[in-house]
Order: C-alpha cells, then structure tokens, then sequence
C-alpha cells in the first residue's frame, strides 16, 4: 500500500472517532479491510520497527495550489490542493476496434442517449416497416448497473475513485464511497457547460497519483453508460441482435449558443471513444475499472484520429420531448414553452411546433419545423438539487443539529445519501420520517417544508423566469395567442421535478406578458399516442421523454431562431391547440 492511500485511508478512520460522555474515545462500528491494511502498513513502516523498510518512508510531496474549485461531491468538503504526480505505470491494454470495421448499421434501428446530471436515460426504437409502427423501449439500465431497487430504466450519474485506484459507476460509486474514503464525484456533466473538461480533478476526487482531467471523468462514466445500453440491447430488447456499431443520438442540454457547437463535437467524439473503451473492457467496466488501465487505452485511443460515423448526431433537449408528444398523425401549429426541471438546473425555451401531413398520410418532412423564438432559452441554477439542499437544510434545523454538533459530519453525510428519496417520500405522500445517524428522527410535513421563505423563492424564480421570457419574446407571439380564444400558450413540464406543486402551478390560470394577459394550459402529462401503445411509460415518462422523441424515427427538423411570427401581428390561420395539449 502506498502511502497517500494509507494517509487517506487513515484520515477517514479518525473522523469516525468519536468522544463519549466520559470524556474517552469510542469507534462505532467495524473496522474495514482497508483501514486494517493501513493501520498495519504505518505500524510495520515505522523507522523503530523490527519490520521496517531499509529505506525510511519519505514525507508526501509538497501540495500545489488548486487551479479551480472542483465540481462538488457528495461526501466532503474539497481540498485546496493538489499531490505533485509521481510517475505512472502504464499497464498494457489491448484496443478492441472491431467497431470500427463493422459493416454500415441499419438505420432503422436507433438509440438516443440522455447524459442526465442526477440519473442518465436512453431509448431504443426499431422502425418496423412491416406494419409501418414504431418499436419503442426504454432500455433497462438499471439491470446492468445494479440499480432495480432505485429505479428499472435509469443509471445513477456517479463516479467514484478508491484509494486502491479503481473506478466505480452509477450505483456502486454510490456504495463504495460510503463504505470507503474520498468523495464522489456526482456533478459530472456539469463540466461540459462551465468549460472545465481540462481541469485536473482535486484529491478530494482523485486520490491517485495518475493525473486525471474531468474530461477523462466525464468519457469515464460515458463508457459506463455504453455499456449498460450495450448490455441491455443484448439481454432485454425484443429485436434481433443489434451490433454494436447501431446508429445513435445524444441529447443536448440548452447551452448558450457559443458554447453548444463545441460541446456537441466533444460530446460526439467522447460517445465514440467510449464505444471502443466498452468493447475493450467489457465487464470489467462493473467490477471496479483499474484507472491505470483506463488511462493507458485512452492514451492508445488518441495516438491517431478516428471516425465514429455511428454517432448521427444530437437533439436539444426541447425538441427531444416535443418529439415525444407528437403524434405524428396530424396537422399541427402550435406555440408551446418547454419548461425542463432537471437535478442541477431548470431550463426553459420557448418553440413554435409545427407538423404537416401529406393526403397519404406521410409526414412532409419540409414543413416539419420547430422554430426557437428569439431570446427566450433560459436556464436558472433552483431546481432539484436545490430543494434537497433546503429539505436537508431544514432537517438539520429541525434536530437541532448545527456545525458544532460533535456528530455534525456523520448526521450529515448520511442524511444527503438518502436526501433524494426523503424529498419524493416528502411529495408523494405529505410528509415524511426521517431517522437520523446519532439515532434520533425528525418528522416533516409538505405544508410545514412549502412554507419555508426559501421554497417559496423558488417557486417565484421559476414564475419570473417564465414571465421574462415572454417579455423577451417579440409582442407578436402574444397577440397571435390573445387573437384566438382557441389557443392557448401550452407549457411542457417535463424533468424529474415536473410534479412538483410549485412547478404544476406554471400551467395553471392565467399569464400577463407585454401588458396583455393570456390562458395557460399545461401539455398532456402522458400523450395519448403513448398511452393507447405503451401504457407502462407513464410512471417514468416525464424522466425519459427527452430520449423517446430523440430516438423516433421523424424528428421536428429546427428552423433556427425567429425573430417574430411573420403574420405582422395579425392572427394565422393555424391549426387549433386545444387546452387538452398535444
């Protein structure tokens, strides 16, 4: 054992110390293999003992100021600096590019991937030409990540690094950093809109000497997801096999315009990357990937440029669940505000929907537009994540527990593993009971915890946003709705949050933009295209809408930015959007 990790391994250990009413020290617990193994690596290192090395241990390298601050975990505060690398072994790692010369795949067969900041999805669709239907399943990620009991469809976004230097995934990242020491890294995707993919990962992360870049993370976990999606596909989908080298999409979160074209072309190369990194390791990517390892086929991997045509291409996120409301069986016009209620950010963007179908039924693919109205994509940082901030705020408060409680660290590390399911427990059912680490409990009601100024901030965030951003849009999308008693402005609640009380109430009444006051009416929570074929997506669909319409066969081809609505104020001739939704 090195000793950086014995050090690590040791610190943690002493944290978990605890000084009873007697004044003497107490371990709860047991004592891991690997604190054992530490505690006998110190002990037999030491200079005085009999079974000392000949060479003394030397003193950890001097510490390097951190560059930034890191993407924040969920198990410890981060550090302020950075070990000085000590030279890597490189293990020899054979590539597997057999997907690289396989024959062109067949089109009619498409995943669409969503990299999701709390839990990632994908959606698998055959065209069956045969009866002319689309095949449609929502893969089973949680049967190769362990997961069943969190949820059947979708991977935990985690990544985690032992002191021995392996790499866990989803569930297990969540299971071995608690069972271990350092801290996971959650936030990942995170790094692809705040431009911090170079950025070496803290020590708080990274407790390895190999140096590592949160892109390296970020390729890491997607080579965990390939090869979830490869697994299901195999095991789970009704189809004939599918190869490995099948034809996918990505989802595309609503970045600002000058950042969205390079994240697409890192988010295109990195998918392709872990296409071959998942044939190459297989499932040894499950059992604890050995970073050297990983690191060495990287470096293999970009000795020279490579064409991953498989990759088609990405779908923004609105367009992703606007294609899956639609029906695709007639005329449509609409003007809808898609309002998506993630883990780390809520963002809203406000579309024109256009479909045209042909007399023999067909889709004219030249008048099947979504047009982004001008100035209106918005995302604001309140949205998961920041409730269970407040509800963990909130239970500390309630117990009494503060930063100078002797057992502050432990109460709340536990209670922010389990943080996510107190909050559905808390909306589903009106209150819950929350057991704490020092073996007290709290109990907390829904009307107690939405009466809190800071949830009700959040909820006039999100109410001023949605205004905002139809006081940016030019009048004459408020007229043309204002024109016809027929249509309303229909919001799109989609994302993990999307039955929240506070985020259900946007697509309630009524909405005054540019001095004139327009009906709201929300979009149908499940489509009834979906319900009438597929009636077992409507418990998960507000969490993999983005993936289903991403992986259909038609897709609302995007017209770009409109400045106004071309009909000078005046009211169109449109198809009617009944206050039913789409």
């Amino acid at each position: 054992m090195e000793f950086t990790k014995a050090k690590i391994i040791l610190a943690n250990l002493r944290e978990r110390i605890e000084v009873g009413s007697d004044g003497k020290f107490r371990l709860e617990g047991v004592i891991t293999q690997r604190e054992l193994e530490a505690l006998d690596f110190f002990v037999s290192n030491q200079p005085d003992s009999p079974d000392s090395l000949s060479t003394p241990i030397a003193a950890p390298p001097s510490p390097k100021p951190a560059l930034v601050k890191p993407i924040v975990g969920s198990t410890a505060e981060p550090q302020t600096s950075l070990p000085e690398p000590e030279p890597t072994v490189e293990e020899p790692v054979t590539l597997d590019l057999s997907t690289l010369s396989l024959p062109e795949a067949d089109a009619t067969y498409r995943v669409c991937l969503d990299f999701g900041t709390a839990m990632s999805k994908a959606s698998f669709v055959h065209d069956n030409e045969d009866v002319d239907v689309e095949d449609i399943q929502v893969l089973k990620l949680g049967i190769p990540g362990d997961q069943e009991e969190i949820d059947e469809v979708m991977l935990v976004s985690s990544v985690f690094i032992d002191a021995d230097g392996l790499l866990w995934f989803g569930q297990n990242a969540v299971k071995h950093a608690v069972d271990g020491s350092g801290s996971r890294i959650d936030n990942i995707k995170r790094a692809l809109s705040e431009g911090n993919l170079n950025v070496p990962v803290d020590t708080t992360y990274n407790p390895t000497s190999q140096p590592l870049t949160y892109k390296d993370v970020v390729l890491a976990y997607l080579t965990f997801f390939t090869w979830a999606i490869g697994y299901a596909l195999q095991n789970d989908v009704e189809s004939p096999v599918v190869a490995s080298n099948f034809k996918r999409r990505f989802a595309m979160p609503c970045f600002p315009r000058a950042n969205a074209r390079m994240v697409e072309g890192e988010l295109r190369a990195l998918l392709g990357e872990a296409q071959i990194l998942a044939d190459t390791f297989g499932d040894e990517i499950h059992a604890g990937l050995p970073l050297n390892r990983f690191l060495s086929a990287l470096k293999q991997l970009r000795t020279e440029k490579r064409d991953y045509t498989f990759i088609e291409g990405s779908v923004t996120e609105p367009l992703g669940v606007a294609g899956s409301l639609l029906s695709w069986q007639a005329n449509h016009d609409s003007l809808a505000l898609v309002v998506d209620i993630g883990a780390g950010t809520s963002d809203f963007s406000l579309y024109r929907l256009k479909v045209t179908v042909n007399d023999d039924g067909s889709i004219d693919k030249t008048r099947t537009t979504a047009g982004e109205v001008d100035g209106t994509a918005r995302g604001i940082t309140e949205a998961g994540n920041h409730l269970d901030k407040l509800l963990k705020g909130f239970i500390l408060q309630k117990a009494g527990v503060s930063g100078s409680h002797d057992r502050f660290q432990n109460i709340s590390h536990a209670l922010e593993r389990d943080i996510r399911d107190y909050k559905e427990s808390l909306f589903n059912s009106g209150s819950v009971y929350v057991p704490l680490y020092n073996g007290e409990a709290v109990d907390v009601s829904l009307t107690e915890f939405l009466a809190l100024d800071e949830v009700t901030a959040f909820e006039k965030s999100l109410r001023k946003t949605l205004v905002e951003i139809l006081e940016s849009a030019d009048k004459e999308w408020i007229n043309w709705v204002q024109a016809n008693p027929s249509h309303n402005l229909t919001i799109v609640l989609t994302g993990g949050g999307a039955t929240l009380p506070m985020v259900r109430k946007l697509a309630e009444g009524t909405v005054t933009a540019h001095g004139k006051t327009i009906p709201v009416a929300a979009a149908r929570s499940f489509p009834e295209w979906l319900r009438t074929g597929y009636p077992d997506l409507e418990t998960p669909y507000p969490r993999i809408a983005v993936s289903l319409g991403g992986a259909r066969r038609n897709l609302i081809r995007s017209m770009g930015v409109l400045k106004s609505t071309g009909f000078g104020g005046g009211s169109p001739t449109l198809g009617s959007y009944p206050t039913k939704g789409i």
